[in-house]
Parts: structure tokens; C-alpha cells; sequence
């Protein structure tokens, strides 16, 4: 096969993990702006709007490769999710091997732009704040004991790596996203909160960032717009955030579980025992998902910066925390009232 011409532009586009949260975003805006796209993923499109889809695991080379054909550009989205039910060795093959396939058949195939999704964890190392951080923020100096930061970090350094002027990559890094088709973030706290360990953790003056599932699907397709030979974006990394101040975890939450008609955890732990419980909790019940990973992430301030993004493509969030906040309510609640139905015709 001839070796193509990187362009600045892109037509035919792949998002590997196109029916996530994500991924689905990033479809709907190319498909909005006329581009060919084809989905691969191992869950079916939410909905049906054109999209080409390609049930494929990227674990599996070959999957890939097929999913790969005749495409200017690839988003891979897909990612073990941090989860401590998960055994170490799908976040190997998922967050490594994976991603070691997708670059190996963007190199195959002669695909000039890779643009990946990594995640504000490979800069965390569990016990130091983060306020405002942005790129200049190094890897831990020793690689996290959870498999999910680990593994991306690692995955986010091969794809570095791999930039070159045959192939182009980026990694964005989104942090704590949310939004429609969210199984992870808000999900959680929702499911808790209908639990009797509907308890907060920490005094509530640590502070996270967030993003809009839209917002961040922007920043994707923007940086890869603009991802050219001669550009600054080629091989770097950049934290995606939304525009307004960082807010505690439970501020946040707060209109999603009123909306909801759950409530709000009135009892709280303070974090230093929070954390020595976790730890206790990881050794009887290393499965559980209180540990000391969502307990730093809940105690500690973790909050970021886009600056570089904004400076090297113009990226700012194009949808208001009003009209997020709504969109994302609406969704849950249309799920809620769907679980209920269920549960009704299983009744009668």
C-alpha cells in the first residue's frame, strides 16, 4: 500500500469505543459536520444516526485491523475503566496490548492521525494535592499500585512514543467526565446514595475538576483539526476541563441527587479515618469500592488546567454547566423511570 500524505484534514474516521459515554459524543460531532464514520466497539450504538458500526474487541488485532480499513484518523477511546472487580490482567490486555494493537495497525495500514484518551490519573500519585496542575506534571515517581492508573500511564507513553511524521498521535486527558451514558462518575454516587452507605467522605473542602462528555468530545475533535506535521500537538498531552471553578464532590452532586429524589449523605468520616478504613476494607475485601483509591480521589484536591490546550487549538468548553447539568439530569432520569417500568411489568 502506498504511504499516504498526512493532511490537515480528515474525512473517513474510526472511534474505537464509539458507543461509550465518550466515544459517542466524538460520533455524533463528526457526523454532524458531514465525516464518514464507523464505530468499533463491543456494545451496540446507543442509537441508530448513520454511523457504520463493527462489533470488535481491540484486544483482538485482527478485530482491529478490520475496523482499521481505509480511515484517515482513529479516536481510540476504549479503556479498561477503573474498577477493583476487574483481575489485573484485563487492564494488561485492554489498557497495553490494546493500544499496542491500534498503533501497530495505524503503522500497518499507513493511518497518519491517532488521537487518544487518557485520563488525569497518570499524574496522581495518591498522596499529594493537585491544584491547577497542568502538563508540566510528571508520572509518579513510582508506577501506582492500581492496575487502571498504571496501565494508562503506560498506554499514554507508548502512544507518545509512537508519534512520528508517519504517524501523528496526541493523548487528551479528561478529567472526572460526566454526562450522558455515564456508568462510572455520577452513576456510582447515585447507586450509593440509595444505599445505607450513603456516607460522605472527607469535610468537604476538597475540590475536583470536571468536564462535560460534550466538551470533551470538542477538545477531541479539535486537537485533531489541528493535529499537522508542523504543529505544536503532535506527541504532547493535554488535561481537557470544563470553564467553571472546581467544586467539591458532593457540591457537585448535589442537583443530581435532589433532581433524583435521593438524599444527601448527612453522616461524614473524616479523611485520615477514611483512608485507615479503606485500607482495612482492601485487605478483607480487596474487591470493594471503598479503598483508598476513591478515597484519595474524594479527600484530596485533584484540580486542573486547560491553558495548553487553549493555547496550542482553541479549545473552550462549548456547552454552560446550566445546560450540562440539565442534559445529564434528564438522561438519569429517563433511566430511573425505565428501572421502574421494568420492575412494574416484572410485578404484574
Amino acid at each position: 500500500m502506498n504511504k499516504k500524505t498526512i493532511n490537515d484534514n480528515f474525512e473517513r474516521c474510526l472511534v474505537i469505543g464509539g458507543s461509550g459515554m465518550l466515544g459517542y459524543e466524538i460520533v455524533k460531532q463528526l457526523m454532524k459536520e458531514g465525516k464518514f464514520v464507523r464505530v468499533m466497539d463491543l456494545n451496540p450504538l446507543p442509537e441508530d444516526n448513520g454511523a457504520e458500526f463493527i462489533k470488535g474487541d481491540i484486544r483482538n488485532i485482527e478485530d482491529v485491523r478490520k475496523a482499521s480499513k481505509n480511515v484517515d484518523i482513529i479516536f481510540q477511546t476504549a479503556a479498561a475503566v477503573w474498577d477493583p472487580k476487574l483481575p489485573k490482567n484485563v487492564y494488561e490486555e485492554v489498557n497495553i496490548q490494546g493500544n499496542k494493537n491500534v498503533i501497530d495497525v495505524c503503522k500497518e495500514l499507513n493511518i497518519p492521525k491517532l488521537v487518544y484518551t487518557s485520563t488525569l490519573d497518570v499524574v496522581v500519585d495518591g498522596k499529594t494535592p493537585i491544584v491547577d496542575g497542568d502538563e508540566t506534571l510528571t508520572y509518579p515517581k513510582k508506577f501506582p499500585k492500581d492496575h487502571y492508573s498504571r496501565t494508562k500511564i503506560i498506554a499514554e507513553q507508548m502512544i507518545n512514543e509512537a508519534n512520528s511524521d508517519e504517524l501523528l498521535t496526541c493523548s487528551l486527558r479528561p478529567v472526572g467526565m460526566y454526562g450522558p451514558r455515564d456508568r462510572y462518575h455520577i452513576a456510582n454516587i447515585v447507586e450509593v446514595a440509595k444505599s445505607k452507605n450513603n456516607i460522605k467522605l472527607g469535610d468537604g473542602s476538597a475540590r475536583f475538576s470536571h468536564v462535560y462528555s460534550e466538551n470533551a468530545a470538542y477538545a477531541h475533535v479539535l486537537a485533531a483539526k489541528n493535529l499537522k506535521a508542523d504543529s505544536p500537538i503532535a506527541g504532547q498531552n493535554y488535561f481537557i476541563t470544563d470553564h467553571h471553578p472546581a467544586e467539591n464532590l458532593f457540591t457537585f452532586m448535589e442537583p443530581y441527587l435532589n433532581g433524583l429524589g435521593l438524599p444527601l449523605p448527612k453522616r461524614s468520616i473524616p479523611y485520615r479515618i477514611a483512608y485507615l478504613l479503606a485500607t482495612i476494607v482492601e485487605i478483607f475485601n480487596p474487591k470493594s469500592n471503598f479503598n483508598r483509591f476513591s478515597v484519595i480521589q474524594t479527600c484530596i484536591d485533584h484540580t486542573f488546567i486547560h491553558d495548553k490546550a487553549t493555547k496550542d487549538f482553541g479549545y473552550k468548553p462549548i456547552i454552560t454547566k446550566e445546560v450540562a447539568q440539565k442534559r445529564t439530569l434528564d438522561w438519569f432520569k429517563k433511566q430511573e423511570e425505565a428501572k421502574k417500568k421494568q420492575i412494574s411489568n416484572k410485578g404484574v
